[in-house]
């Protein structure tokens, strides 16, 4: 797969219909090629496909991949960061937290607190103040929510980037969701903007944030001096060192996520429903070229305790797991059934595509892999979170109008998505989106 490095913008939402029944596909043994970018500052990566299925296993082949950096120049909007421990951002226990809705039980978006914070060093709950912020905002945010969903809308769902939507009114009133910078840039929480976007009066109080958790990968790359998978350039990338790495500093990057765990608890409070899509081709991690290659088991565990990490902090939090459309057996050919069967599924509401750009207009994923959508989301009962991609090295992809096809969006609910992220949309896509919503069905699932 590829990374997208979005500026504070980004997008995936979702929630429509999929009955979703457990179905098996069969082996093979081969790996696809996929290569997506990221808005902005791209970390490009290329997953290289084809590890065998239990161990380290055999590539036949490299999956490229672009990630996604964090906001770039033009991300407008995204609020200062600010290092280390905040104090102001200490409480997000009291009050706020007791009032914590468990996983995907919040609807609507209604607004996050003002507590300014910058890294979350201080151990959430402490300070009066700002434990006191925090339950203002959920509050506020309960008042608006429709219980048991995330989204407020029954409907297929459409998101973008912050950083397309900004100052495009007009387009935010049509979005269900929106994706910001891409997680995991610095070592302590740094997306405070996040949480000023969906206070109350804020730019997208009405919308979920999708967050991209890429911690691990930033982290490997910042301490390793590591490119992505299918950057250009001298150094050594993700797909030959970055397992070693993270394994060696597995507790470290695990304290990376709760910082920012904790810095969401205290300004975004802990009710309102956030989106994390995990880890964009974790994959990479077990594949032949890695100096260091975790077994499927490993990478599993390891996601587990990322996960921990974040829900340790908010209850409120949803997951969804990154789709690699080329795992093994040949080529993603059993729609993920081997691979997935290494992760405690139970944790995710969600699986979703991530950089590459997807096929709207077919069964595959993608035309160079075997994996297909109805595959997967029956094989893992789960609905998908689809985006249209970056092109190499984050660069942008354009529009892609096969997601503007009502007959292909149609077709896709069926099997299985839910939303779809138009990462550089044209100038008319709210007008387009509201054509759209008239002409799709009901979905018979909602989120």
């Amino acid at each position: 797969m590829n990374r997208r490095t979005p500026s504070p913008p980004s997008p995936y939402r979702c929630t429509t219909h999929a009955l979703f029944l457990l179905l098996f596909a069969s082996f093979g043994a081969a790996c696809g090629q996929d290569t997506r970018t990221a808005q902005q500052p791209v970390l490009p990566a290329a997953g290289s496909a084809g590890a065998s299925g239990l161990t380290a296993g055999v590539s036949t082949g490299t999956a490229g991949q672009s990630e996604p950096l964090r906001p770039a120049a033009g991300s407008a909007g995204v609020a200062p960061r600010t290092a280390g421990s905040a104090a102001s951002a200490a409480g997000s226990g009291g009050a706020g937290a007791a009032a914590g809705a468990t996983a995907g039980a919040s609807g609507a978006v209604a607004g996050s607190s003002g507590v300014s914070g910058g890294a979350a060093d201080a151990p959430a709950g402490h300070g009066p103040a700002g434990a006191a912020a925090v339950a203002g905002n959920d509050a506020a945010g309960e008042a608006a929510m429709a219980p048991g969903k995330i989204f407020q809308e029954c409907r297929f769902h459409f998101g973008t980037t912050d950083g397309i939507a900004k100052g495009r009114p007009e387009l935010i009133e049509q979005l269900d969701f929106f994706t910001p910078g891409w997680m995991g840039l610095m070592n302590t929480f740094d997306m405070q903007y996040v949480c000023d976007y969906t206070k109350p009066g804020g730019l997208f109080e009405k919308q979920v944030p999708a967050v991209v958790a890429y911690v691990a990968a930033f982290y490997a790359k910042r301490v390793g001096d590591l490119k992505d998978c299918n950057a250009p350039g001298p150094q050594q990338d993700l797909c030959v060192a970055g397992a070693g790495i993270i394994t060696r500093d597995l507790s470290k990057i695990v304290a990376v996520y709760e910082s920012y765990a904790q810095g969401f608890a205290n300004c975004y409070g802990t009710t309102r429903p956030i989106i994390f899509m995990m880890e964009p081709d974790f994959f990479q991690y077990t594949i032949s070229n890695q100096s260091q290659a975790w077994t499927p088991k490993q990478a599993g565990e390891i996601m587990s305790q990322f996960v921990g990490a974040i829900k340790k902090h908010l209850p409120n939090a949803v997951f969804s797991m990154d789709i690699s459309p080329w795992v093994p057996p040949d080529n993603g050919e059993d729609n993920g059934m081997q691979w997935f069967s290494n992760f405690d599924m139970s944790l995710f509401t969600f699986i979703h595509t991530s950089g590459g750009g997807t096929s709207a207009g077919t069964a595959k994923i993608r035309d160079s892999n075997n994996m297909t959508w109805r595959g997967v989301s029956e094989a893992l009962g789960k609905p998908i979170l689809a985006d249209t991609g970056y092109g190499v090295n984050g660069s942008s992809a354009g529009h892609d109008p096969a997601w503007d096809d009502p007959m292909n969006i149609a077709a896709r609910m069926q099997d299985g998505v839910v939303s779809i992220s138009q990462y550089n949309p044209q100038s008319n896509w709210p007008e387009t989106i509201g054509s759209l919503r008239a002409r799709l069905p009901e979905p018979t699932r909602c989120f």
